[in-house]
């Protein structure tokens, strides 16, 4: 996922942290199947989980998951999106994708989603894994965990060695993407709706199996 250096030159990362709703709120208390969107501009809503949603991972005694975890299936009408939000990537190895500025509001229902709603860059742990070797072999070796604000700095220590460090989200556009958002809401354009159903809270990852071909 971006250009990797040889012998644990360089990493990469993900996520805006702390702005990341499913890291605000995550044991789905407010989000799930129904849950209204700010998805580009324009307004949709979840319609499933997402690819590799797993919500029954390891966690951080504030609940926070210490690995990849939940992902939501959005939908909404793209001739609404502000192109500003909306951009084509492509990754050497992998293929075409689509990166979306996307905004969820979290009704304060009670003391713990007020809480979790607290997180900050800090509290948000990333287990660094090699790509080049542990990844492809499914190992489930994990080198270390770091956090978000450590990453932020574009720095991490791995092995004693300093490491440079760069993400794929914008944290620059996801801070626009939550003032946009609140700001409709204000105005009363943007109407947040009760989810239909749950998310699956645990949801495990089922790695492909390579069998071998019968003779």
């Amino acid at each position: 996922m971006g250009r990797l250096e040889p012998h644990q030159k360089n990493g990469n990362y993900c996520s805006a942290g702390q702005l990341s709703p499913l890291l605000n709120d995550p044991y789905y208390e407010t989000i799930g199947i129904g849950t209204r969107v700010w998805l580009a501009g324009a307004h949709g809503h979840v319609y499933a989980e997402g690819t590799q949603h797993a919500g029954g991972v390891g966690r951080t005694p504030d609940g926070v998951p210490t690995v990849g975890s939940g992902t939501l299936a959005l939908t909404g009408d793209m001739k609404q999106m502000r192109k500003e939000f909306v951009r084509g990537v492509s990754f050497s190895g992998y293929g075409v994708s689509l990166a979306l500025g996307i905004g969820i509001p979290i009704p304060i229902l009670n003391e713990e989603v007020l809480r979790r709603t607290c997180v900050r860059d800090r509290d948000i742990l990333a287990p660094v894994v090699d790509y080049g070797s542990d990844y492809p072999q499914n190992t489930g070796n994990v080198i270390c965990h770091v956090n978000y604000e450590q990453l932020r700095t574009g720095q991490i220590q791995v092995h004693d060695e300093t490491v440079e460090v760069g993400s794929l989200s914008s944290y620059y556009k996801a801070l626009e993407v939550a003032n946009l958002l609140a700001d409709e809401i204000r105005r009363g354009d943007f109407l947040l709706a009760a989810p239909i159903a749950p998310l699956c809270k645990d949801a495990k990852m089922k790695p492909l199996v390579k069998r071998e071909k019968p003779r």
